[in-house]
């Protein structure tokens, strides 16, 4: 029996994958999703591998999205989460549910354990990433777990596992999943209420949620918030207005009063009243 692969021609090979791929096909809307996320990051040289841009801007204009999923197995850190909210979900990797729990947040989240924060770093080892920074994330586990991506931002940290970037808060913004209500198109940008993270104390260099020290803070960073400290957060979320690169491909029939997602300093996705509170929720959830 364990023989039988070595009987097969290679056209039996070939009749098997296409059984399996009309068994269980990409998820196209789910592709796309992820494809809109992880474009910005890609494009900009942080995640993934220079192959990658021009097959996400396909899968989002066209939906052909032939070799997106192996392109994601490349993102340092991003391909672990989506193992592990799959796993715990028992749902498929590149499934909607799994993708959107991990950009915007869903109910998904809630079935997540603390415990299950072991289960991602055995999926950063499975990838590849570096033993020193696992060990150190070992030591400072958090004390909630949501495997979504402002958790990835905060708590392991912008730029740390590929050092793309410096940790400050002008990283945080640029990567999280900001989100706001369009009031202005203008020269192929979009202006933006953005939904963005202040930090107290800007004078002194963030903590890590993960435990280590990090860049300060750039110059103006913090300009122009005005914002009453609560229970002793580090981060509080506020309101400002920014000017964000928009490609009309990718969000079409864009308009004024519309709520948009914002990644690495381009706007990704027009979203629905519910993946706008799914945002809020979690975002507060992780806060």
């Amino acid at each position: 029996m364990k023989n039988i692969w070595l009987c097969l021609t290679e056209t039996d090979l070939v009749d098997i994958y296409f059984l399996l791929y009309n068994l269980f096909p990409m998820d196209i809307k789910a592709l796309q999703l992820e494809a809109r996320f992880s474009l910005p990051p890609n494009s900009l040289g942080y995640c993934g591998k220079d192959s990658a841009a021009e097959k996400f801007k396909e899968c989002i204009i066209h939906g052909k999205c032939k070799d997106v999923e192996e392109e994601l197995k490349h993102f340092i850190v991003l391909y672990p989460y989506l193992e592990t909210i799959a796993e715990i979900a028992n749902l498929p990797v590149f499934s909607y549910e799994v993708i959107e729990s991990y950009w915007i947040g869903s109910d998904l989240l809630k079935k997540v354990k603390p415990e299950d924060y072991d289960l991602l770093l055995k999926n950063f080892k499975k990838q590849g990433v570096p033993d020193s920074f696992i060990k150190e994330l070992q030591q400072k586990p958090p004390k909630v777990f949501i495997p979504n991506h402002l958790f990835q931002v905060l708590h392991v940290g912008v730029g740390r596992a590929s050092g793309a970037v410096p940790f400050n808060l002008k990283s945080i913004n640029n990567c999280m999943i900001r989100w706001g209500e369009v009031v202005k198109l203008i020269d192929g940008k979009a202006i933006i209420n953005l939904h963005s993270l202040h930090r107290f104390n800007p004078s002194q260099p963030p903590l890590i949620r993960g435990g280590a020290q990090i860049s300060p803070p750039d110059k103006g960073e913090s300009e122009g918030v005005s914002i009453a400290r609560n229970d002793n957060k580090e981060y509080a979320l506020v309101v400002k207005k920014e000017a964000i690169p928009l490609d009309h491909e990718l969000v079409p029939g864009l308009k004024t009063g519309d709520i948009v997602a914002a990644h690495w300093n381009m706007v990704v996705k027009i979203l629905t009243k519910q993946e706008e509170d799914n945002l809020l929720f979690w975002v507060k959830e992780i806060l």
